[in-house]
């Protein structure tokens, strides 16, 4: 039987960060209790459809701890009617000023094993500069809440490169970042996305932020100190202590199978990636008329997925296992790019040994090398 991860999306959130562009929507309270009737639905369509084992559940957002937690509760009774008495990672993305202990207790009980917490920072100016509706001392708290009833493998994200934000402020990160001592971390930068806050005042030339090379010196500067502390960088934004790796973005990484419920979720099954819709209408339309809500469906050939599997692998420090690649696509990764790898020869881009992999320079200059290829 397939094993595969499965996406579920909760589309909702008290107030939108400047920086987001996600499927996420506020002050629409009163669609909730019909989207979830609805996601309920999509799930038995799946399960009429599909037979396969799931091992990984990640429910995402939006921010899915901002939903009552009998919401949650409907959503794994109704995913327990798949085979899913081997999973391996399940988490549920919170924001802090979201959760309770009630919530947690709750989500502890229905086997989520991982709490994804949206920190972004512990710097109270920056958190006011990018938007978001909680402090420091609040994420702080709630970082103690979910330590002392038991969770053991505790993922927060960062970020870098935001409004108000300098070396004194990110040392400040890293310092409480030491102080919890986390299993995981994602460390973003910001990436500027057409339909968010940030993007159409960086049109205006009203958003101060980095410049490139700061940017970069600060982020080689964090790899290191998180090292040092037992966080290895097994992505290009993801760090971890040993065994913590996030087994279910691994199958996005590694290019295996993974449903998605839900508005705007992407999926991957059959070698065919889809997405589903991000309107709320034509969602409730399409379970309506017992369709699964896909909106955009692309088959993967074996080209296409030679180029995901290049640009994914590169992602991971680990890199591209010379002898899998050539057992997957029959051919010798070193000399189909030869050309292209020569090019950065005498840069300190690459390592070359069983596995191609970018150095830590390389990384941070990776999109250069995958344009070649891609």
């Amino acid at each position: 039987m397939q094993k595969v991860g499965c996406y579920i999306h909760i589309p909702f959130c008290q107030k939108k960060c400047y920086y987001c562009d996600f499927c996420a929507y506020m002050n629409v309270e009163h669609r909730i209790d019909n989207y979830i009737n609805n996601l309920l639905k999509e799930i038995k369509l799946y399960q009429d459809r599909l037979c396969c084992e799931i091992d990984s559940i990640y429910i995402g957002g939006g921010t899915p701890s901002y939903i009552d937690g009998k919401y949650i509760e409907q959503i794994i009774k109704a995913i327990q009617r798949f085979k899913i008495d081997k999973i391996k990672e399940f988490t549920i993305e919170c924001n802090p000023n979201s959760i309770s202990k009630d919530k947690l207790l709750l989500y502890k009980d229905l086997g989520i094993n991982r709490i994804s917490l949206g920190v972004q920072s512990f710097d109270n100016k920056v958190l006011k500069a990018i938007g978001r509706n909680h402090t420091a001392e609040i994420a702080l708290n709630d970082i103690d809440l979910i330590r002392k009833l038991g969770f053991d493998n505790l993922s927060f994200d960062l970020m870098l490169n935001l409004p108000k934000q300098d070396y004194k402020s990110v040392k400040k990160d890293l310092e409480m970042v030491k102080k919890i001592s986390p299993e995981h971390i994602s460390w973003y930068s910001l990436i500027l996305e057409e339909g968010s806050r940030f993007y159409a005042l960086d049109k205006k030339g009203k958003l101060e932020l980095m410049e490139v090379d700061t940017e970069v010196e600060i982020f080689d500067n964090i790899i290191n100190e998180l090292s040092d502390i037992g966080l290895k960088r097994y992505e290009i934004s993801n760090f971890a202590k040993e065994g913590y790796e996030s087994y279910h973005n691994k199958k996005y990484w590694e290019g295996n199978g993974y449903i998605a419920f839900g508005m705007s979720g992407s999926g991957y099954l059959s070698n065919y990636r889809y997405t589903n819709t991000r309107n709320f209408i034509h969602f409730e339309q399409m379970i309506r008329e017992n369709k699964l809500s896909i909106e955009d469906k692309i088959y993967i050939n074996n080209e296409d997925r030679e180029k995901e599997y290049i640009i994914f692998k590169l992602r991971e420090t680990a890199g591209i296992n010379l002898e899998e690649f050539k057992n997957k696509f029959g051919e010798d990764f070193l000399i189909k790019y030869k050309k292209e790898i020569k090019k950065f020869d005498n840069q300190d881009f690459f390592i070359i040994d069983q596995n191609f992999k970018f150095s830590q320079n390389g990384m941070n200059l990776s999109n250069e090398f995958l344009r070649l290829i891609i």
